[in-house]
């Protein structure tokens, strides 16, 4: 199927993303590689191609539900073997005949995409609509951050019923929980559509809890978009200072939980304060 997708004038320029589950083969034929590499102990032969990119089903709920610190950052890691069916059971030792793949360090840099996260807010171990938003702009940044190419939410509109009801980020009859209006908010404050060769901010966050991550993008116009965020469960402050490396003459922040207008607005500063706690705020950075 690889083989004739991209021998396709029409769909050859599309990327193949992997079946998911692959690590539930019963016989070894090599779904745990990309490609399969010279001396694989599957039984396809070396050289068999099946996707461009590794795809997993990597729920932020993980295998039990059970909502902690670092949630979506977990559920992100390509390398861990835990609560979160992420690349290494699927692509690095197969979780069901433990068939050797990718090693850590491979598993790092394996092209890959989420086509299936989430969380509930009806049934058992739901979140409230306000934890959902916020965990879900988490999802975002960490899986960028931790270097997936694309990540989907399940789903769009709740369902009427089922084991997937209220897994929407808009309700039955249309109208957005607050996840959708958070995701419009996070999307309107970066949007940028230019190509451009990004520069360099020399920023740090002295003393960054374990549970405090940070991304740093740029638009074309120059201005750097700074998100840090926080993943604490159970509601825990914490206080950082992002230290910008220079003083810069316009500072403003956004909190995509608030709107999209800024909730800060600061002048001839080298340093900012943020209490965090379980969601981004974006810093937007010009003027050095």
């Amino acid at each position: 199927m690889y083989a004739q997708v991209k021998a396709s004038p029409t769909l050859k320029n599309y990327p193949v993303f992997a079946v998911t589950e692959g690590g539930a083969e019963v016989q070894n034929v090599g779904l745990q590689f990309l490609t399969i590499p010279a001396g694989a102990t599957a039984v396809m032969p070396a050289g068999t191609q099946y996707a461009d990119y590794a795809n997993v089903h990597n729920y932020v709920t993980g295998i039990w539900g059970v909502f902690q610190d670092n949630q979506a950052w977990n559920a992100a890691d390509p390398t861990l073997f835990g609560m979160w069916d992420s690349t290494a059971p699927e692509f690095g030792v197969t979780w069901y005949k433990n068939y050797p793949g990718y090693s850590s360090a491979q598993l790092q840099s394996l092209p890959r995409v989420t086509t299936e996260t989430g969380w509930g807010t009806l049934g058992a171990g739901s979140l409230t609509e306000l934890q959902q938003g916020k965990l879900l702009l988490n999802v975002y940044m960490a899986q960028f951050k931790r270097g997936w190419s694309y990540t989907f939410i399940y789903q769009m509109v709740d369902n009427q019923g089922g084991d997937s009801a209220g897994m929407g980020i808009f309700h039955t009859n249309n109208t957005p929980k607050l996840a959708a209006t958070y995701i419009h908010n996070l999307t309107t404050i970066l949007a940028d559509n230019s190509s451009f060769t990004p520069g360099a901010l020399n920023y740090s966050i002295p003393s960054e809890p374990a549970t405090v991550h940070d991304l740093l993008l740029q638009k074309s116009n120059g201005t750097f978009y700074l998100a840090v965020w926080d993943e604490r469960s159970t509601g825990i402050m914490d206080p950082v200072t992002v230290n910008l490396g220079g003083t810069h003459a316009s500072v403003t922040v956004y909190d995509p939980t608030a709107g999209i207008t800024a909730v800060r607005t600061l002048s001839n500063v080298s340093s900012v304060g943020l209490t965090l706690s379980d969601h981004p705020l974006i810093l937007a950075i010009s003027g050095s």
